[in-house]
């Protein structure tokens, strides 16, 4: 299944990582096609180890692999489509984005997984109950493949009563075109536990022993997009990773919500965790991948990172209980971390207003691999509710904002829209005066050819929000010498405005990425960067990385 980014994009502060030109020869192979990446094989590593990584699609022998992934370095391993991974002990876990390139072209891109748990790939044949895989360590990475229809990957560890074993897995998040389920099997070979989706098709595995005794823990799928075969669907290209561990396993941070600068005081929440341990500090030097107001951080006992939203302030939490009106707990403008627990739970903010205050609240959980699907509502003074917001726009999460009619109390009331809830159904809720500002859409973010002596363009489409006024410039960065796109101005109510990228009639071959930055007239001047989405209308949830910062130009001399 190949990627696509064509669908929108988001404006981000941060900058590029390991962005490097690949110069290529104007005198490669008129034969060779544009290169398509469908798969990766391990699609990750472990941080500081070293393997060989399969590359899977239509590929020639010119194609070389680029990625922004810092401490990975990729060098041909001399056997075809394979190459050696390197994996610096200063890698930081993740997902990362990896290019097939060659002269024509590049290929749209594949997720690479960054990891820190010992690493094993699957054995076949592993399909039979009976006969799985028998893990001879814990915790445990699992690269494997559906790579057949039909296919059933068994792994069997063992447990004692009460030790709850934890896993989780990636094949969406990897691009790989499946929708994951994951069966746990006892001895007997009944199922005593069925996992499906997680944050996106991927499953979550949490499942407690009853007691002592072998357990099998099965892997098959479903194709996505959806077809009306209803068999267990693989392929050569459906990759996956599986985190196992039967230890402590820390899945969030509560709240989940940490200063931009300093120390952040917050608990740990997983299983299998000492509970005298369970308070931690999170400094700001810690974050990394910081985009759209979300970060992630690394921390001993998680199977991946885990994503933040920043604050300007500490945050606070929610007093329980905070069911009624006169229960609701006091805030502020700033961050307050809650949890819906059960079925009956409904969360309330008490926040004073004067009459003419404009306010925004906006809960953070989805977008965070969250599970709570939130609802928020706004309660007048009077106790008339006069806004109720499920999902806002492209966001999994709500966000609403009102202006105060009057001087008082509102409420911010925040619910599960299905009325279910969980101990692991926590939320940020953020409050702030809303500032204007504006979203950018790309037409079209897909890699790009450019002749030389030619013109390519490239759309954008800009909505300004809260009274936002420009003005706005937009220009491409790191075009190859002989390339050139003249700064273009952004309407002033908004609108579409259209990138003309031309080639000089004697630019020398290159393939590159490049990037859009949105540039505003203040002195001195401030940008932003675009990121355009990967997975198109595949879009199912979200992960740790669902957009990306460049575009790929392949610049063709001319003849």
């Amino acid at each position: 299944m190949s990627v696509s980014i064509c669908v929108g994009v988001r404006v981000v502060h941060r900058c590029l990582l390991g962005l490097g030109a690949l110069a290529l020869s104007a005198g490669a192979s008129l034969r060779a096609e544009i290169p398509v990446l469908q798969a990766l094989f391990p699609a990750g590593g472990q941080v500081g180890s070293t393997f060989t990584m399969a590359a899977i699609g239509k590929l020639d022998d010119k194609v070389t692999l680029w990625t922004e992934t810092p401490g990975l370095t990729l060098t041909p391993s001399g056997k075809k489509r394979e190459w050696n991974a390197t994996l610096s002990k200063e890698a930081k876990p993740g997902l990362y984005l990896i290019h097939a390139v060659n002269a024509e072209g590049a290929s749209e891109p594949r997720w690479f997984s960054i990891g820190t748990l010992p690493e094993i790939t699957e054995a076949e044949p592993n399909d039979a109950w009976e006969k799985p895989q028998v893990l001879q360590q814990m915790p445990v990475c699992i690269n494997g493949k559906l790579d057949k229809s039909g296919d059933v990957d068994g792994y069997s560890l063992k447990l004692r009563e009460g030790q709850t074993l934890v896993g989780m897995v990636e094949a969406y998040s990897l691009g790989s075109g499946v929708d994951v389920i994951a069966h746990v099997v006892n001895e007997a070979g009944e199922r005593v536990l069925t996992a499906s989706d997680g944050r996106n098709l991927d499953p979550d595995i949490v499942f407690k022993a009853p007691k002592d005794g072998r357990y099998t823990v099965q892997i098959a799928g479903f194709a996505h997009p959806p077809t009306a075969d209803e068999r267990f669907f693989g392929g050569p290209t459906i990759v996956y990773r599986l985190h196992l561990s039967s230890g402590p396993v820390v899945t969030q941070l509560f709240p989940a919500a940490v200063m931009k600068t300093g120390k952040t005081e917050l608990t740990l929440y997983g299983h299998n965790l000492d509970q005298s341990k369970l308070k931690t500090t999170v400094e700001s030097a810690q974050l990394r991948s910081i985009e759209d107001g979300i970060a992630q951080v690394s921390l001993p006992n998680t199977l991946v990172p885990l994503q933040v939203v920043l604050c300007d302030k500490a945050p606070t939490t929610e007093k329980e209980p905070n069911d009624t009106k006169e229960q609701a707990t006091p805030v502020e403008v700033g961050c307050v971390g809650g949890r819906i627990s059960g079925k009956e739970d409904v969360d309330r903010y008490a926040i004073t207003l004067k009459k003419g205050d404009r306010m925004e609240a906006r809960v953070w959980s989805k977008e965070l691999g969250l599970p709570l699907d939130s609802l928020i509502k706004i309660e007048a003074p009077d106790g008339k509710i006069t806004s109720t917001v499920d999902d806002a726009g492209a966001s999994a999460d709500p966000q609403a904002q009102w202006t105060a009619a009057v001087d008082g109390v509102y409420q911010v009331i925040v619910s599960d829209l299905f009325h279910k809830g969980s101990e692991d159904a926590s939320y940020v809720l953020e409050l702030a005066t809303p500032q204007p500002d504006y979203t950018v859409a790309l037409a079209d973010a897909k890699p790009l050819v450019l002749t030389a002596g030619k013109t390519v363009s490239l759309k954008a489409t800009f909505k300004f929000r809260n009274g936002f006024k420009g003005p706005l410039a937009v220009r491409l960065g790191n075009l190859p010498i002989g390339v050139f796109c003249p700064e273009t101005p952004v309407p002033e109510k908004g609108g579409e405005v259209e990138l003309k990228i031309q080639a000089a009639a004697n630019a020398a071959a290159a393939n590159q990425p490049i990037n859009v930055t949105i540039w505003d007239k203040s002195d001195p001047p401030k940008f932003q960067r675009v990121e355009g989405p990967l997975r198109g209308e595949a879009l199912r949830g979200t992960s740790l990385r669902d957009s990306g910062p460049t575009i790929w130009l392949t610049v063709k001399a001319g003849q």
